[in-house]
């Protein structure tokens, strides 16, 4: 965006004797997963209503369009649109001027199961209750059965009437009169191939001459941004020493303009440190110019994967300390709080199957006077989906049976769901006929009764 004054032109047939000048406004703080570039110009001064609240909600109705797309209800998108609403489809020459025309288009893009992004984002004011915007979206479709993606450049002239609403009254849609071709987005993929032949050289200025002079390299483990030749190799001297070799797990491929692309997805580097080889997942994305007949990277950034495998297993194998810390504190309502609704609970030496959280409850308050205190012997942690992991082996108490401490082996099951943000067991078994076990726990019961015969 350009940070010069601009002069607006005459809005509506409005004509005043002395132009403005009004300088280009930043566009709405956005979502980092949207992947806007969306730039605002306002045409206008200040509203009733503040004028970054009115393009924000404007730049809004994207989204909430795109959302009607995903009910697959072509009543539910032409709704969207003023009465007098005008739709000019991409791939019709039929202009559509009434409520039903545009439901009946819709009834046949909807069959696609389009779902649309932004590339490139113009919203401007036009009036108080009047925006437009316009640029450059991708859908991704399924034609035959397969994916595909088109790329179409757009204008939404938006109308905020009396109920508050913003409606479309007029939605241009055009092809993309530059066809990109399929040969086009193939050229661009292979650059990650020809950095990474470059990383195989050991060459830091090899790979730094892939960069454009003005690129910005933004590393997976390093604070410091990069923007300079000098600075970037500098930071693939270091790189190299781990003779990385990077393969692409997931790509995702757009031209923004016939010279200009992006690449992003996720790759995993195989790295050798100490003699030992290790492999590393990260996110990228590289956006290239073309000068001169050959692609340059002008902006890479690389960050670690927020979630890894590692750190969720070992969130995982911390819960077993969770429910010991429970145990400690003597409450059975507290362990039981640590199962899932609809939690099972196999005891070690009870034949009932505990299904409800009385039942569990119960079971605790006999075991807790046990006083147990158990660590784990062996573990065998397992992601079985984001939000399901089990961890099973054997776990060793510390209990007390009639004043005397006694030591039990058992082993154990606990399968884990994440419920709201926290990991909860769906399912505890825990086995094994170690006499001891059984004894202590058949005493215990025994004294519970007495307890209770002599209330």
């Amino acid at each position: 965006m350009q940070a010069s004054m601009r002069q607006t032109a005459s809005v509506n047939g409005v004509q005043r004797a002395a132009s403005r000048q009004v300088a280009m406004r930043p566009a709405p703080t956005r979502p980092a997963s949207s992947r806007r570039a969306v730039k605002v110009q306002a045409l206008f001064g200040l509203f009733k209503q503040k004028e970054s609240e009115v393009l924000a909600e404007v730049s809004a109705q994207f989204d909430r369009w795109n959302a009607a797309l995903q009910t697959k209800d072509p009543k539910q998108v032409a709704a969207l649109y003023a009465k007098d609403g005008v739709l000019l489809p991409t791939v019709s020459n039929r202009v559509r001027t009434s409520p039903g025309e545009i439901e009946e288009y819709f009834s046949n893009f909807l069959q696609l199961h389009p779902n649309g992004k932004i590339d490139d984002s113009n919203v401007r004011l036009l009036a108080e209750d009047t925006a437009i915007n316009s640029g450059v979206y991708t859908f991704d479709l399924v034609k035959d059965g397969k994916p595909a993606k088109v790329q179409a450049r757009y204008s939404f002239t938006y109308k905020r009437l009396d109920d508050g609403q913003w409606y479309i009254v007029d939605h241009h849609s055009s092809g993309m009169p530059e066809v990109v071709a399929d040969n086009d987005l193939e050229e661009v993929a292979l650059q990650f191939d020809r950095w990474n032949a470059s990383l195989q050289t050991l060459d830091p200025a090899k790979v730094a001459a892939m960069y454009a002079p003005s690129a910005v390299l933004l590393p997976t483990v390093s604070n410091r941004v990069r923007t300079t030749p000098a600075e970037i190799q500098d930071y693939f001297v270091n790189f190299l020493q781990l003779k990385p070799f990077g393969i692409i797990d997931e790509s995702n491929v757009r031209m923004l303009a016939k010279d200009l692309a992006i690449n992003s997805g996720v790759y995993t580097f195989a790295l050798t440190k100490d003699g030992a080889v290790s492999k590393v997942q990260a996110r990228y994305s590289f956006t290239y110019r073309k000068v001169d007949g050959e692609w340059f990277i002008i902006d890479h950034h690389s960050s670690a994967m927020p979630e890894t495998e590692e750190k969720k297993i070992a969130e995982v194998s911390k819960q077993f300390d969770r429910w010991n810390a429970a145990l400690q504190t003597g409450d059975p309502k507290k362990v039981a709080a640590l199962y899932a609704p609809g939690g099972v609970l196999l005891p070690t030496v009870s034949n009932q199957v505990r299904t409800t959280k009385e039942e569990i409850e119960d079971y605790f308050s006999t075991f807790l006077t046990l006083k147990p205190n158990g660590k784990i012997n062996d573990a065998n942690v397992r992601l079985l989906d984001d939000e399901t992991a089990i961890n099973s082996g054997v776990y060793t108490f510390d209990l007390i049976v009639e004043g005397e401490p006694t030591t039990v082996q058992a082993r154990y099951s606990f399968t884990y769901k994440k419920i709201n943000k926290e990991w909860l067991i769906v399912d505890h078994h825990s086995s094994g006929m170690p006499e001891k076990v059984e004894q202590a726990v058949k005493k215990a019961e025994a004294a519970k009764k007495e307890v209770v015969a002599a209330k």
